[in-house]
Order: structure tokens, then C-alpha cells, then sequence
């Protein structure tokens, strides 16, 4: 009887101890243009725990991953989905030379490395991205709404040392503003 007691009771405060850790969450999304294509930047806040501090540190690679997906509202049926992106952010410390190899994906292909070692640099190669190029402008149609919804993975953590835990961001959303065509004057 009192095993059980202590077994709820360790239950709780495991459950006390994951709730009271803060949540990674998306913050500053925002879409701009940058010639013909839209472009997307934000910033993961609370995504570099201890845990994941450490096991850059033990030099595993990590990897954060950024979903990009640009919608077209479209009334009474599901929206539709014009683009989407993958972005993965991936860190390797090497513990001889200190330093630490950065890469960056867009859908699988290599698009930036870099070899630094700050740590500072490096958590802000994780969690920040920076005009990323999402759409051509071309595929929005004027006069309808459109919208980007952004999302990271950040791989899994352990419950209880034995569940396997997804540890994702919630949805983010920001509107895509398309500036209205200009009407052509046909009379004086």
C-alpha cells in the first residue's frame, strides 16, 4: 500500500517538475518580400534546454527542425496549401578543437556551414531564421487572403525516463499582406 502511495505520489511531481519547464514557442514570425519571392523569419524562444545544452556539449549532433507552410483561405472547404518548406538546423561540437559545425538545410539541400566557436553564435544559428525564401509572389492570387503557419521540432525528451516524448512548438500564424492592384483610370 504505501509503495503504491509513493509511486503516485513521484507520478505527481514528475508531472509538477515537465510542467513547470518552459515550452519552447515561435515568436517574432513575420513575411516579407525580397524581390519576386516572399521570404519568412522568426525566432525559437526556450528551445535550447539544459538537456539539449548538454548533449551539444557530449557532441552529439542536434537538430532543430522549422516547418514553413504558405495557405490560401478558401471558403467553406479546407484551406489550401500553396508551399511548404523544411528547414533543418543542425550543430556538431567537436571536443578536441572546441569548435562548433554548423548546417543548415532548406528540403534537404545544403544551403549554409559554418565553423565557429562561440556559443552564443551557435545557439543563435539554432533558433533564428532569417529570410528564408518560402514562395514566389506570383502564386498569390490578389484579392485573396493568404497566411504562412510556422512550427519547430525539437526532437524527443523522456517522461518518467520511459516514455518518449515529442517536444514541438504549437502552431504559429501570421497573414500575408498582398497589396491590392492599383485600378487604372479610364476616365478624367
Amino acid at each position: 500500500m504505501k509503495a503504491s502511495v509513493v509511486g503516485v505520489v513521484l507520478l505527481c511531481c514528475g508531472a509538477a517538475a515537465s510542467a513547470a519547464e518552459t515550452e519552447p514557442a515561435l515568436t517574432d514570425l513575420n513575411v516579407a518580400r525580397d524581390g519576386d519571392a516572399l521570404v519568412a523569419s522568426c525566432r525559437l524562444a526556450g528551445g535550447i534546454s539544459p538537456d539539449v545544452s548538454e548533449e551539444i556539449a557530449s557532441g552529439l549532433e542536434t537538430t532543430v527542425e522549422y516547418r514553413l507552410h504558405v495557405y490560401r483561405r478558401r471558403a467553406g472547404l479546407p484551406d489550401e496549401i500553396l508551399a511548404k518548406r523544411r528547414v533543418e538546423c543542425s550543430v556538431r561540437y567537436d571536443t578536441l578543437t572546441r569548435q562548433y559545425a554548423l548546417t543548415r538545410r532548406l528540403d534537404g539541400e545544403l544551403v549554409e556551414t559554418q565553423v565557429t566557436g562561440d556559443a552564443a553564435a551557435m545557439r543563435d544559428f539554432l533558433t533564428t531564421l532569417r529570410d528564408v525564401p518560402v514562395l514566389e509572389t506570383g502564386a498569390l492570387a490578389p484579392g485573396r487572403e493568404h497566411y504562412l503557419k510556422a512550427k519547430s521540432n525539437l526532437g524527443l525528451m523522456w517522461r518518467f525516463y520511459l516514455i518518449p516524448w515529442p517536444r514541438n512548438t504549437g502552431w504559429a500564424r501570421v497573414p500575408i499582406a498582398f497589396p491590392q492592384e492599383k485600378a487604372v483610370a479610364t476616365e478624367p
